[in-house]
């Protein structure tokens, strides 16, 4: 499948986004509004089986098809890893997962949503659909968490995401090299396809650009976070002075 068989903001692309953008807003509205607390906990944990059953089912699509590969279709690429550990955050309701899916999430899979990469649409309008499906519960997830659980980014996270990201990064390199057989994990070894910004230059450039560019889109996703928490200790402090 070419590049030109799914242009970045055609009429498909502009669907596809917008039919996630109202699951987005719609089902974290509705479970903030309309259902219970034993509702609420009914959905998280359907949305965490679901998010992995969605994962697994597309890799024994792919092993159907005898097209699996272990240097491209594992889940260790950041938003594969991010699936996994959003559906744990939803389940156990863990600060630490969900601080990595909230960096993650909102700077990588949303990315991903923005500008995708065709060349990893190899069976048409399937690989096109589990693209948005897989991407697009990662952010959902998250605005579950958010919008309906409460749960809110601790001072801190910033750099401690920003440091298990780089850790992982290294062990990718590893990983990449143990695997063979043209592993890009992360994309270490050779450039995405799509439409990013980011993407300026060739290896190893390339990764330079992708990592300045990623502090800057992390630190500016952390913003609302840190403004949230610096309002709700003036509070607490304002409260206990008063007393």
């Amino acid at each position: 499948m070419s590049p030109t068989d799914f242009p970045t903001f055609g009429t498909e692309h502009m669907i596809y986004m917008g039919v996630c953008l109202a699951i987005w807003l719609a089902l974290p509205f509705i479970g903030k509004n309309y259902l219970s607390p034993s509702q609420r906990i009914g959905v998280a944990l359907f949305l965490a089986v679901f998010t992995i059953f969605q994962e697994f089912l597309f890799d024994f699509y792919q092993i159907y098809i005898n097209d699996f590969s272990f240097g491209d279709d594992l889940s260790l690429h950041m938003c594969g890893l991010g699936l996994f550990i959003s559906a744990y955050a939803l389940w156990k309701k863990n600060q630490t997962a969900f601080e990595l899916a909230y960096f993650w999430g909102l700077a990588g899979a949303f990315q991903s949503i923005i500008t995708p990469d065709p060349g990893r649409f190899p069976y048409g309008d399937i690989s096109i659909f589990w693209n948005f499906l897989s991407h697009g519960l990662i952010i959902l997830n998250v605005l579950w968490l958010i919008w309906v659980e409460g749960m809110r980014c601790r001072k801190g996270s910033l750099l401690n995401v920003l440091l298990v990201t780089n850790g992982i990064i290294f062990m990718m390199g590893y990983i990449n090299t143990i695997i063979g057989n043209g592993a890009n994990y992360w994309f270490l070894c050779n450039k995405p396809g799509g439409d990013s910004p980011f993407l300026i230059g060739e290896w190893p450039y390339y990764l330079i650009v992708i990592q300045l560019a990623g502090i800057l889109i992390m630190g500016l996703i952390y913003m609302p976070m840190w403004f949230v928490v610096h309002r709700s200790e003036k509070a607490e402090m304002s409260s206990l002075i008063s007393v």
